[in-house]
C-alpha cells in the first residue's frame, strides 16, 4: 500500500524547508520517498507547482501524476467535478480532495509526498515540530494498479 501525505503550511517557505529535512534524512538513513511534489499558492489565489526532484530523484512518477492530482485539488470544486463521480475510483476521495485544496490558502506552501505504507511513519517524524497541518490518503494495491494503468497510458 502507499499513502499520499500532505504537509500544509501557512507560509511560503515551510513546505521548502520541510523538503530539504527530508533530502537529509533520506540521505543519512533509509527513508524512501516514492514521489514528492512542492506546491505553492500565491496571494492571488494561482497555484505554483515543482516536483521536488531532489527528494525522488529519477524513478519518480512524475509531472503527469502531479499535474493530475493538483487539477483534483485545485480545480475539481471549480469545474464543478466529484472526484468520484468524474473520475471513477481512483483512490481519492472527494472529502480528502476538498480538505487539501481548502487547506492549502493563499499565501500557503504544501508538500504532497507519495510514501510506501511501511516509511508513512518516518516521514510524519521529520515533520514534527515543524507543525505542519497534516492529511493523509491511503492507497490500496487495487487503486495503485489503476493509477498506475492511467499514468503509464498517458505518457503513450
Amino acid at each position: 500500500m502507499s499513502e499520499l501525505i500532505v504537509f500544509v503550511y501557512e507560509n511560503e517557505t515551510g513546505a521548502k524547508t520541510l523538503e530539504g529535512k527530508l533530502v537529509e534524512a533520506q540521505a543519512n538513513r533509509d527513508l524512501r520517498v516514492s514521489d514528492a511534489a512542492l506546491v505553492l499558492r500565491k496571494e492571488d489565489g494561482r497555484p505554483v507547482l515543482s516536483h521536488a526532484v531532489d527528494l525522488v530523484g529519477r524513478g519518480s512518477v512524475g509531472g503527469i501524476f502531479w499535474g493530475f492530482i493538483l487539477a483534483l485539488v485545485f480545480w475539481a470544486e471549480w469545474w464543478g467535478l466529484s472526484v468520484g463521480g468524474a473520475l471513477g475510483d481512483l483512490g481519492l476521495d472527494d472529502e480528502f480532495v476538498n480538505e487539501v485544496g481548502k487547506g492549502v490558502g493563499k499565501g500557503h506552501s504544501a508538500l504532497l509526498i507519495l510514501v510506501e505504507d511501511s516509511m508513512a511513519e518516518n516521514v510524519l517524524k521529520e515533520a514534527e515540530g515543524s507543525n505542519p497541518k497534516t492529511m493523509r490518503n491511503t492507497f490500496s494495491k487495487e487503486d495503485e494498479q489503476v493509477l498506475q494503468a492511467v499514468f503509464l497510458a498517458s505518457r503513450e
